[in-house]
């Protein structure tokens, strides 16, 4: 039994030594990529990012110079770092759009877009190498099993990065990984009002999302970057339900970022038929939503 227990150990203790020379090769090989991964093209002065309802709103292709490098579910934490190690290769942009929407403040979202084994495993496979080690800390005291699931995960995922990095032109101006436009196909408007999604629920401050935020505002300042927080348009069923709280609290921080303009689109006429769900456009809607955008941008 003793013999078994010290061979066991042992044999963990090799796989543990392998799987970490393995993560710090992976970080290292994409770090020494990351100008080759983050340089973008010269004309491009324009980035728009935040979660899935940039995502599926502006097609980039649509609006000259610019850049859409929004992503489903994404926090600001990972905005920050986005945003951060892009403005290090690129000192052509001077406006970034960042979403705004009322829910994204708020403590329910964050524990999901921050903290759930989902998106944590989701988000550290792709971005762990530009996080610094208070963002790390924040996600290892909230949930550890997952930060390790998702850093054994980015080890293969650095690993094709790195081989991907080579073929830049392949991918059509987009950021490997970074997300961008999606085309969305969803069907759910009507089904969505059915539901009566907004039923009361306890409003508490989701204090991370307005720190990240409070940081990229105060690094845009710092680099001369135009920030607008862009709040794009929401079905009419949705915008007449947000409780008083949070939109209360949504003005409260768009107040407290007074150098930084608003871009609140939120209650833009636009058909039912351009409405994926309550919250995001399809692409229809996406297509008539970008080119106006461009016209007020113009």
């Amino acid at each position: 039994m003793k013999r078994f227990l010290i061979s066991f150990s042992l044999f963990i203790l090799l796989v543990g030594s392998v799987a970490l020379g393995l993560f710090v090769l992976s970080d290292y090989v994409i770090k020494q990529r990351e100008n080759n991964l983050l340089k973008i093209s010269k004309n491009i002065n324009k980035v728009f990012i935040g979660d899935s309802n940039v995502e599926c709103a502006v097609n980039d292709s649509m609006i000259p110079n610019s850049i859409n490098i929004a992503q489903s579910g994404e926090a600001y934490m990972y905005t920050y770092a986005k945003i951060k190690s892009l403005l290090e290769y690129n000192d052509q942009i001077k406006t970034i759009y960042i979403g705004f929407s009322f829910w994204d403040l708020i403590k329910f979202t964050e524990k999901i877009w921050l903290f759930s084994n989902e998106f944590v495993i989701e988000k550290i496979t792709l971005y762990n190498y530009l996080l610094n080690y208070y963002d790390k800390s924040v996600l290892i005291k909230n949930n550890p099993v997952a930060y390790i699931r998702g850093v054994l995960k980015s080890i293969l995922s650095n690993f094709q990065v790195f081989k991907k990095s080579f073929h830049r032109d392949e991918f059509n101006g987009r950021l490997i990984n970074f997300g961008g436009y999606e085309n969305s196909g969803r069907d759910k408007l009507q089904e969505d009002i059915k539901k009566n999604s907004f039923k009361e629920q306890v409003f508490e401050e989701g204090l991370f999302q307005i720190e990240y935020l409070k940081k990229i505002s105060e690094l845009c300042r710092q680099k001369s970057i135009k920030l607008v927080l862009l709040n794009t348009p929401k079905h009419i069923y949705y915008y007449s339900n947000i409780p008083e709280a949070i939109r209360q609290n949504w003005i409260s921080v768009r107040n407290s970022l007074s150098r930084d303009s608003l871009l609140d689109l939120s209650r833009l006429s636009i058909p039912d038929s351009c409405f994926g769900d309550l919250t995001h456009l399809n692409a229809k809607g996406a297509k008539l939503f970008s080119r106006y955008l461009n016209e007020k941008l113009r």
